[in-house]
């Protein structure tokens, strides 16, 4: 239940503390004073959007506070969201003067979703434009959900067919998935098996290079190879390796004398070995060159091969073409095992649609058990509203699809008046705004008894509606209250009389600014406020005696 709201630099209200109450309070004031005000900044407090053009004064932050009584059967969903419970809570929204929004639960900072999450729960605002979507099948559905035993089934229903919805989805990506690669399988196949038959080795296109090379070059490299060696192995006149055994022998006889001769004659000694070694590398490699025509043309056949591969994909190294091997077969792998994935999938859609199908259909028993029950309840609520001919039918028809809340389209058929044929039309076409509002007040009390949400508020219920009309209507938002705490922003006397607790909104100019104040009103000023809503500004004898009845 709500028990205050302060709000601080909102709209028209500089600052202003209420204090809430059980039972049916009022809230009454000369048309533009602010009543609504009262409801917007509740709306804003529990999560509704805001602008710096709600700002009373644009260089002050503005704050709206409630305080909430809570039972134990709110302290799941504190849990849930990770905050303290308290049989008193305190919900807080501040906007500053460059946007900024914070909100809080018991102090404890939250986002706007948990505000909204909260208000769902705590708070039943009907205003203006809540009376329009009467006209609308998915509010008239929402109403009728109100007042049947299906919550669990709902919720079963829509987790159902989220999953059914999740599920379809992933399939239909599945499908559009392997269609592009059977599109591509084929493909993609011819340049697998080329690589695979291909049977490339990660480093035999080097090893090959260097081979062809050779073998290229065979008749150069053998040429210039023996005449190396016939430098170094020809008569002792012209071999170097002779002379230098000799310049060695020259060496060796003085090199006793000199340090830096000795040294010269070993390094002679060195370049000995040294040429030594050449030579015999020289002889053993000119005897493995071979020019082979056969290998030559093998090795030019394979890397032209190899070359070849490279070009059609766009790569340098059989590293990257063996890697391209890999994921084209991985490519055809998944291409096969996407149907079997598509076929599981569907077998668990199909059981997903017998659960949708079964829930679907206890869910529109439901509803018809409450249509008939809805009809049959609303109808002498109605006739005290001076609406004794009114027939309200609610059709509940099962359809082909699923959606979002079952298989059922809802239409609520009404005729106000008895008729030769007592023909029913959607009220769209079928009712008056003053009956509008009374068939939706009649409705609200019908489902009243289901609501666990303690506050409801009602703003413009009682347009188009009068006199001894609206001193029904006012008797219904009585009964309403004895078990909710119900809040009605009126501009009618009969309603605002029969009210627990009545406040009045004015305006008044502080500092030569037009501000809004709220009273709650003893009974002295409840008479005269509910004289001037009978007689206007000048407030008669004749208003007062009335409203002196009227509170009686």
């Amino acid at each position: 239940m709500l028990l205050s709201l302060n709000i601080e630099n909102y709209v028209l209200i500089r600052s202003c503390n209420i204090e809430f109450h059980k039972g049916l309070m009022c809230f009454t004031g000369e048309t533009g004073a602010g009543k609504s005000i009262i409801l917007g900044a509740l709306s804003l407090l529990l999560g509704q959007r805001a602008d710096t053009q709600i700002l009373f004064d644009k260089e002050k932050k503005c704050i709206i506070e409630a305080k909430f009584s809570m039972d134990k059967t709110y302290e799941q969903i504190f849990n849930d969201n990770n905050l303290d419970f308290e049989p008193t809570s305190i919900f807080r929204r501040e906007i500053t003067p460059s946007g900024k929004t914070r909100a809080f639960i018991n102090d404890t900072p939250v986002q706007l979703s948990t505000m909204r999450l909260f208000a769902d729960i705590l708070v039943d605002i009907h205003s203006q434009s809540s009376t329009i979507k009467l006209k609308d099948h998915a509010f008239q559905l929402s109403l009728l959900d109100s007042l049947s035993e299906n919550k669990q089934y709902l919720v079963s229903y829509k987790q159902l067919y989220k999953d059914f919805q999740e599920l379809k989805t992933k399939i239909e990506n599945l499908e559009q998935e392997q269609s592009e690669y059977l599109k591509e399988k084929s493909y993609n196949e011819f340049l697998y098996n080329e690589l695979k038959e291909a049977n490339l080795q990660e480093d035999e296109q080097e090893e090959d290079e260097r081979i062809l090379e050779l073998i290229s070059n065979s008749e150069k490299i053998k040429e210039n190879i023996l005449a190396c060696l016939q430098i170094l192995e020809d008569d002792e006149n012209t071999n170097i390796i002779s002379m230098l055994n000799d310049t060695a022998q020259k060496l060796d006889r003085i090199a006793s004398h000199n340090a830096v001769l000795a040294s010269l004659y070993s390094r002679t000694q060195s370049a000995i070995i040294e040429l030594n070694d050449i030579h015999d590398e020289l002889s053993s490699f000119n005897d493995k060159i071979d020019f082979d025509d056969r290998k030559q043309e093998e090795l030019t056949d394979r890397l032209n091969l190899i070359y070849e591969l490279q070009r059609k994909h766009n790569v340098t190294t059989i590293a990257e073409l063996l890697k391209i091997q890999q994921d084209l077969e991985e490519k055809i792998k998944l291409s096969d095992g996407l149907n079997d994935e598509i076929l599981l999938l569907k077998k668990q859609q199909e059981d997903l649609f017998k659960k949708l199908e079964n829930t679907a259909k206890e869910l529109h028993k439901q509803r018809m058990t409450s249509a008939k029950l809805l009809e049959k309840e609303i109808k002498p609520l109605l006739s005290s509203m001076a609406m004794k001919e009114a027939i309200l039918q609610i059709e509940v028809n099962l359809q082909q699809d699923f959606n979002s809340s079952g298989k059922d389209q809802i239409r609520f058929l009404f005729n106000a008046n008895r008729t030769k044929d007592n023909s029913l039309q959607e009220i769209q076409h079928a009712i008056s705004g003053g009956e509008l509002s009374r068939l939706m007040l009649a409705l609200k009390a019908v489902v009243a008894n289901k609501y666990s949400i303690p506050t409801m508020i009602f703003d413009e219920i009682d347009t188009g509606i009068s006199g001894d009309i609206a001193s029904k209507a006012a008797d219904i938002m009585k009964t309403i209250a004895l078990s909710h705490q119900v809040i009605v922003i009126t501009h009618l006397a009969q309603i605002a009389s029969k009210a627990d607790y009545q406040y009045k909104v004015y305006k008044q100019i502080v500092d030569n600014v037009t501000q809004s104040n709220i009273n709650l009103l003893t009974k002295e000023q409840r008479i005269e406020e509910i004289a001037r809503m009978l007689s206007g500004e000048e407030i008669t004898p004749e208003a007062i005696a009335n409203a002196k009845t009227l509170l009686q």
